[in-house]
This record gives C-alpha cells, sequence and structure tokens, in this order.
C-alpha cells in the first residue's frame, strides 16, 4: 500500500497502458465514477502522447441507469476531468446505462468489452475507487450480484440510489491485468485494513486478487488503516 498522490498513481498506470501498447497495438483502461479518480485522470490524459492516446480504449466499471445528459452518470464526471487535463483517448466507451432494457444493455457492453481487449475480455488496467461499506463499481456487500458469472449484469434493486444500475462482474475486475484502488478517506483506510482479514462478501473489494491490487491511500485513510501505508 503505498501513498496517495495523483500523479504518482498515472504514472503507474501510464507505464502499464504503454506496455500493452508495445505488445499488442493497443490498451483498455476500466475507470469508476465517483470523486476519486478525477485527479488521477486529470495527470493521466496530460501524460498521454498521440501515440499512446489514439490507441486506448477507455471503459467504464459500472454506470448509473439514468439519462446521458443526468448529472448522476459516472461517465459525464470522469470525461470532464480527463478533458482537463487532455485530448480524450481514441476510443471512449460508456455503458449504455440509459437503455430501458437493462439486460439487453448488458449483453451489448459485454460484446464491447470482448472488442476493445480482442476477444480476451482482460482489461489492462481497472482504476477503482472503494465505498465506505467496500463496495467496488456497482458490487455491493452480500449482494446477489456478486454470485454473478458473466461480464456485465443489470441491476434493478441496488442498495444505493439510482436502483438501476450496470456494473462489470467479479469475473471480469479478477482476470484484469493490473487493479488499481483508490482509498481515499479516514472510513475508507479502515476497509483497507479489514482487506487484510482475507475475503468476504460483506467487503467486496475482498474478493479481488491482492496481489494484483496496488492500493494507495490518502493521509487519511492511512489514519483510518492504522498507518499501513507503505507495507506491502
Amino acid at each position: 500500500m503505498l501513498p496517495y498522490d495523483p500523479h504518482a498513481v498515472a504514472e503507474a498506470i501510464l507505464a502499464t497502458l504503454e506496455s500493452a501498447v508495445q505488445s499488442r497495438g493497443q490498451a483498455t483502461l476500466a475507470i469508476p465514477g465517483g470523486r476519486s479518480p478525477a485527479g488521477v485522470l486529470r495527470e493521466l490524459a496530460a501524460m498521454c502522447d498521440t501515440f499512446l492516446r489514439s490507441r486506448l480504449h477507455l471503459l467504464w466499471v459500472d454506470e448509473r441507469g439514468v439519462p446521458r445528459s443526468d448529472p448522476q452518470r459516472n461517465d459525464l464526471a470522469t470525461i470532464a476531468a480527463w478533458q482537463s487535463g487532455g485530448a480524450l483517448p481514441g476510443a471512449v466507451l460508456p455503458m449504455p446505462a440509459e437503455d430501458a432494457d437493462l439486460e439487453g444493455a448488458a449483453l451489448r457492453y459485454a460484446a464491447t468489452l470482448h472488442s476493445a481487449t480482442q476477444g480476451t475480455g482482460i482489461l489492462d488496467v481497472c482504476l477503482l475507487g472503494i465505498g465506505e461499506d467496500g463496495h467496488i463499481a456497482s458490487l455491493f456487500p452480500d449482494h446477489p450480484g456478486l454470485r454473478e458469472l458473466g461480464e456485465v449484469f443489470a441491476i434493478l434493486n441496488s442498495p444505493k440510489p439510482p436502483p438501476r444500475r450496470l456494473s462489470l462482474t467479479v469475473p471480469v475486475l479478477t482476470r484484469a491485468a493490473s487493479l488499481v484502488i483508490l482509498a481515499l478517506g479516514e472510513a475508507k483506510g479502515a476497509v483497507a485494513q479489514a482487506v487484510r482479514s482475507g475475503p468476504s462478501a460483506h467487503i467486496p473489494v475482498s474478493l479481488l486478487p491482492q496481489g494484483k491490487c496496488q492500493w494507495y491511500l490518502d493521509d487519511a485513510a492511512v489514519r483510518g488503516a492504522g498507518g499501513l501505508a507503505g507495507s506491502p
């Protein structure tokens, strides 16, 4: 677990994306909503050169089932954050969570995921924020969605409003090449500490393979975690 610095996080993500482009000719990055990723996305956008940007596919880990223009959308804030640092990637692939047929939308986004990843379904980097309850994407504590075995699923009864959502599944996140987790705030530091007790459906982020996870904690989170930053 490392101290949070947006520039350092962006540099780490950039290195993984550049390596992917060198080996396969393109790269994929899945991002969350919320306030946490804004600083990292701004820095990363400023670092991307034209070569990488044109070969980068930007996806989302979840989206709220509201119209595209609704300020509750995850993609609106994150696209704005990216554009505050630089031009958008060559392929920007928002989730179609505004569709009335969420099940159909989930299937279409699964196809989008496969197309973006050249058929593997393996994302190069997933950038994740966490909730104070340990949720990631729209994967909530003890929710049936944690047992979804597909790739993208529809949520009609989210415990956090709005009730309708789309989300990547635990298997998709688990097989990502790199998982970058931001823990900002004291309560989220307590979640980081709890993850050390092992996987539990009560704390969805604990279900991820911790060997692939790089955690970044701000000062408040370090306090909440009992001084874990800098430890393996």
